[in-house]
């Protein structure tokens, strides 16, 4: 009602008016009266309209309830009697726990009005009456709200429904007979709107009558409007639950609506035919629905949810989703980025033998698509692809011969993320699919020189150098590297290498001569090892010495040349990279017969243990996925309590039932208490605590207040501000609290992002029979709330791998540094204690975390709700007795960095 307040003109707060009885009136309010009594019905309409905020900024003017009563409320103008409407909601109708005299003069307008010939004014009357709640008001209209559900228009008579309800609702000893008068009237009515309201009543007030009116209209509900749609669904579940041998009359119905044209009715018979039925046939019509809504609706949020969906109906229907997946697939045209993730995500689980080459066609014809200009979901929807491609095209490798020259073309991508995935790929199909070898590595070689990026080209390199298996391979490959090096192997002094290197750069590609010129000196010193590994394979073949000798000289040319250049550059070397390129001529010069067999031997044997080791951890983690799902129906729950020691034998000390819950409540509860804040003091005249609920997207605070006076406070309003990424998504209505009396209220509050945020506020009230002004007496000034940024992140090692993790923080911006103060002396319980501490998971394998050496080095990563990642990497070493070293943080927002580092600070500490 209130809103019709705003849209009947441009309002402005009035400044504050201070009552005082015993001086008389201030002159602001003989102003008012003045307008109400003699004023136009634009003075009176203005007038009002300040009564109005007035009262509700907590300052009532009594003094013109009666002018109000005598000369506006017999006004027959629309605008008065809705601005009438809203003064009659707002203002206090009772004193001292009577009602005002001056509402009975109001009564007798509302009966009038009820009963007036324009069927709007009847309307909007009887929409305030579902407000009222004096019981002596309400029982004077009940006569004629009955009479207005037989009105000739359906404006008036689903608000006459709408009343029934609420006065029903609150004081149903008023209208007794309130569900078989709306039963009554919706088996008649014809209006959708109408039974709509009729049907939302008996639903809440008479479940029963609710089912037996849906039982005369079942074959009819598909004809029903989507607002009736939806509650009948809603009404469905709820019998179901309670009595569940009505399922089956009830789910052809739920079948039928799942073609609904409403998107929300869809959604909602999608999800209760699940929980009707676990058949295959009802699981697929589910699936379909929801699927259809992926497709269709443009709504993103939407599409997240009907995708978490989707993600449930797998985990316990794989096979189902494996034949809808491609449907799943449709979706991608979507332009957001996280929902083609999510498509992406689900469809990797759901690849079969059946559907692989399908699957693998449409991801092909997506990356042709990111080619085109107009494409606008940028290099990291291609990124997906790939990965996606590469992680189901190994699980079924006989779909590799198509998809390995595909991924290729993407090596000389200029985003870092899937060139290097394109590379690890091909480095892992060539350790694990001999066949595919010599094609792969001939067509590595080929793309070398396309390649811009340092790591693939490291990557590729060494590939080549361990599975070039023909002495033309050999040859090709070193011709290839010599061609891309070419730059610095010419006779000039070092300036003017460096001049020549850098006028080639302004061509359309990034040599590697400028990658080496820049200082990536671990670049040269792969290259310098690839070189020298594939002169140790051409020693192996049968060749002339004389030829052997040239390939042995222009590796030592190139070696030698990348080495002079290190000495000479003006960018400081690696030392590291500068001894591995000493260390390959050396190697070349002397021969010696077991560094070449490390060489070549050892470091193959090394990664090969590696993809075993990645295998390994992949199937645990599988395992330990459907583990974690395994319902065991017929697990036993021993209740120490009800044990015999005769019949069971010894009765355990630990408690078995906490262990089949698999919690301790203790700690639960301890958990619980810290999300309690005292908001207020105990000699306060009002004291507040507040339990916060942290939600996904929302926290929720259920604030208890208590009155300690013996007076009665009025228009007690609490409220709320707040700093950071929070908003506030409604307001606390005021309410009135008696002498030592407790109220409960709740405040939502919106998470935009993920940070550390604050929540502020204050309670204002009046004192009953009091001065109506604001002092200090009458205002409590509330604790903050600090809301933490653990609540928002989950660990997400299981969604990471290495490759991941160093393409991420080399793109990440924002660097947290926190010097390590701690008084534990274990280096590996120290990198828990943090990863428990800031709700990071470990991505370092648990076989490398230890003691032994004195030196650790481990890396963290989480993921907010809101589909941030941060990073961490933990360096410390063990130095007298105590830990010292630094954890940095990296994110892609500055908050969580921040808050992480923070939280980390005040852990070290305590």
């Amino acid at each position: 009602m209130s809103s019709n307040l705003a849209s009947s003109g441009t309002l402005e707060k009035p400044c504050s008016i201070l009552i005082n009885f015993e001086k008389g009136d201030p002159p602001q309010v003989n102003e008012l009266k003045q307008q109400l009594e003699h004023g136009t019905i634009e003075q009176k309409i203005d007038a009002l309209k300040k009564v109005i905020l007035y009262t509700i900024n907590g300052e009532p003017i009594p003094q013109v309830l009666m002018p109000i009563i005598l000369f506006v409320m017999p006004s027959s103008d629309h605008t008065l009697k809705k601005l009438l409407l809203i003064y009659w909601e707002v203002i206090e109708k009772t004193h001292q726990g009577k009602l005002k005299s001056e509402m009975f003069l109001v009564c007798n307008s509302l009966l009038n009005d009820l009963k007036h010939a324009n069927e709007f004014i009847r309307g909007f009357t009887l929409r305030f009456v579902c407000k009222l709640r004096e019981a002596e008001v309400l029982e004077s209209l009940v006569p004629n709200v009955r009479n207005n559900l037989e009105y000739k228009h359906a404006y008036v008579r689903r608000n006459a429904v709408l009343a029934i309800y609420n006065i029903f609702m609150h004081f149903d000893y008023l209208i007794p007979d309130a569900p078989e008068l709306i039963y009554n009237f919706l088996l008649v009515e014809g209006d959708a709107s109408c039974k709509r309201n009729a049907f939302i009543m008996l639903f809440n007030c008479a479940q029963d009558k609710a089912v037996e009116y849906l039982s005369t209209v079942l074959d009819q509900v598909p004809n029903f409007g989507d607002m009736l749609q939806f509650i009948v669904v809603e009404l469905i579940r709820k019998v179901c639950k309670t009595n569940p041998s009505e399922r089956s009359k009830y789910i052809k119905c739920i079948f039928t609506l799942l073609n609904s044209t409403s998107p929300a009715v869809k959604y909602e018979s999608a999800g209760t035919l699940l929980s009707l039925s676990s058949a295959p046939t009802a699981v697929r019509g589910a699936a379909s629905a929801y699927i259809d809504l992926l497709c269709n609706e443009s709504d993103n949020n939407v599409k997240m949810i009907v995708l978490d969906k989707l993600l449930d109906i797998k985990k316990n229907n794989s096979r189902i989703m494996e034949e809808l997946v491609m449907d799943i697939l449709r979706a991608l045209s979507s332009p957001n980025i996280d929902i083609c993730k999510k498509i992406l995500n689900i469809v990797l689980d759901s690849v079969t033998p059946k559907n692989i080459d399908e699957i693998i066609l449409v991801l092909k014809k997506e990356i042709n698509k990111t080619n085109s200009k107009e494409f606008d979901k940028g290099l990291e929807y291609r990124h997906l692809l790939i990965r996606t491609i590469h992680v189901s095209s190994l699980k079924y490798p006989d779909t590799l011969g198509n998809v390995v020259p595909l991924l290729m073309e993407y090596l000389g991508d200029s985003y870092l993320p899937s060139a290097v995935d394109v590379i690890m790929f091909v480095r892992e199909v060539v350790e694990q699919f001999e066949v595919l070898r010599p094609t792969i590595i001939n067509k590595l070689i080929e793309t070398l020189s396309t390649i811009k990026i340092s790591k693939v080209y490291r990557v590729a390199t060494w590939s080549i150098s361990e599975y070039a298996s023909t002495i033309d391979d050999i040859n090709y490959a070193i011709n290839s590297i010599n061609k891309d090096v070419e730059e610095l192997l010419k006779p000039k002094p070092v300036e003017e290498v460096l001049e020549s290197t850098k006028a080639k750069v302004k061509s359309d590609t990034v040599s590697v001569a400028k990658m080496i010129q820049d200082g990536d000196w671990y670049l040269a010193s792969v290259i310098s090892s690839s070189l020298s590994k594939l002169y140790f394979k051409a020693e192996e073949f049968e060749m002339p010495s004389q030829e052997l000798n040239k390939l042995k000289a222009r590796v030592m040319l190139i070696l030698v040349a990348l080495i002079n250049l290190a000495k000479s550059s003006q960018i400081s070397t690696s030392k590291s990279a500068y001894e591995r390129m000493i260390s390959c001529v050396s190697v070349l010069v002397d021969g010696n017969q077991r560094v070449k067999e490390i060489w070549l031997k050892d470091c193959r044997e090394s990664f090969t243990q590696y993809l075993q080791y990645l295998t390994q951890k992949q199937n645990e983690n599988k395992k330990k996925t459907e583990k974690d799902q395994q319902i065991k129906s017929n697990s036993i729950v021993n209740i120490r309590q009800l044990k015999s020691k005769r019949a069971f034998g010894p009765v355990d000390t630990e408690d078995d039932l906490l262990k089949a819950v698999g919690t301790d409540l203790m700690n639960k509860d301890a958990s619980e208490y810290s999300k309690i804040y005292q908001l207020s003091g105990f000699s306060d005249p009002i004291y507040a605590e507040a339990y916060v609920k942290v939600h996904q997207y929302d926290i929720v605070l259920e604030i208890t207040v208590f009155n300690q006076t013996n007076d009665t406070l009025q228009n007690v309003t609490l409220e709320l501000v707040t700093l950071g990424d929070l908003k506030i998504c409604e307001r606390v209505q005021p309410f009135t609290m008696g002498p030592r009396e407790k109220s409960n209220v709740k405040a939502s509050i919106k998470v935009s992002s993920t940070d550390n945020g604050v929540i502020m506020g204050t309670i204002v009230f009046d004192v009953a029979g009091s001065v109506s002004s604001m002092s200090d007496k009458n205002l409590v000034i509330l604790n903050e709330i600090h809301i933490d940024v653990i609540d928002y992140i989950q660990p997400a090692n299981h969604l990471y791998t290495d490759v991941m993790f160093r393409n991420h923080w080399l793109e990440f911006e924002w660097e947290n540094k926190i010097p390590v103060q701690t008084n534990m002396t274990d280096l590996v319980a120290y990198v828990r204690h943090i990863s428990k501490l800031t709700n990071m998971g470990i991505l370092t394998p648990e076989v490398h975390l230890s003691n032994d050496t004195g030196i650790l080095s481990a890396s963290l990563c989480a993921r907010s709700v809101f589909g941030e990642d941060v990073l961490a990497n933990i360096c410390i070493e063990k130095s007298e007795e105590k830990i010292v070293g630094y954890i940095r943080i990296r994110a892609k927002v500055q908050g969580i960095a921040v808050s992480l580092g923070d939280k980390i600070l005040r852990g070290n500490k305590n």
